[in-house]
């Protein structure tokens, strides 16, 4: 970055220009307005975050005790792919959930930190009130999509399933995991983005974990391939393989069926 003047300049700007200034200044330029009369925690804070800060600039923001305890500051701190590891890392702690969630996502920050602001993340998650956990759902990196997969808040669960970041693989993968709670199957199976991939209903209809209610509901729009593999399980109960058995033999299904055979949209 250029540098926008003579660091006496920089000395004793203005608190509106060293705002105007700060984000595109040189090192030289910044290390010499720490200096400045004027300086407060939000002109150091935006100096922490500058891709043009040293290593040693950032050390200093940090031990010096006029900035050091504040907030944006810390946040600014961890957030500079240029700030020791260490002191990062030693500041993550203090961070908000909102602002882990950041931290662990930034792929411009070291894999260390980034894991440290996940770990710390999840051993908050049973701590935030729904509200916070809906609104982190929606944001996740996929560090702590396991986590919020389990949770037992039907909301925190819908507002998850529109985290751009979750594939259909990733709930396939849950929904035939026998460990997933069947809230979490029940959610799945009506949420408006995933209830039309077929994979999914018919993995929601071969786990015995879902609901009967919503595998009874599903049963219409499977292939007979999948209908019959349901029948014939061992482990289906007496009630669905007899509804499955049922709809094989529904001849307006078959129907509907070849239709959707010729439509290459269909499954």
């Amino acid at each position: 970055m250029s540098d926008p003047g003579p660091t006496d300049r920089a000395e004793s700007a203005s608190s509106a220009e060293l705002l105007r200034t700060i984000p595109t200044a040189s090192a030289a330029w910044l290390a010499a307005a720490m200096s400045n009369p004027n300086l407060s925690a939000e002109h150091v804070s935006l100096i922490a975050r500058s891709r043009s800060a040293t290593e040693p600039l950032l050390q200093r923001i940090a031990s010096d005790p006029r900035w050091a305890g504040d907030y944006k500051v810390k946040v600014s701190l961890v957030r500079n792919a240029h700030t020791p590891r260490p002191l990062g890392m030693s500041l993550v702690k203090h961070l908000f959930w909102r602002d882990l969630a950041i931290v662990s996502d930034d792929f411009l920050l070291a894999p260390p930190l980034r894991h440290l602001a996940e770990r710390a993340l999840l051993d908050r998650l049973p701590e935030l009130a729904v509200g916070e956990r809906i609104s982190l759902a929606r944001i996740a990196g996929r560090g702590l999509h396991p986590a919020l997969i389990l949770d037992s808040e039907s909301r925190v669960l819908e507002a998850f399933l529109w985290n751009s970041r979750l594939t259909e693989q990733a709930l396939a993968g849950a929904i035939n995991n026998p460990a997933t709670p069947r809230l979490t199957l029940a959610v799945i199976a009506a949420h408006p983005r995933w209830r039309a991939r077929y994979a999914l209903r018919a993995a929601l209809a071969k786990n015995r974990q879902t609901p009967l209610a919503i595998t009874l509901g599903l049963l219409t729009s499977l292939t007979e391939p999948d209908l019959r593999g349901l029948a014939e399980s061992a482990g289906t109960p007496l009630i669905l393989k007899l509804a499955c058995l049922r709809v094989l033999g529904d001849p307006d299904w078959r129907k509907r069926r070849n239709e959707d055979r010729d439509d290459p949209g269909s499954p």
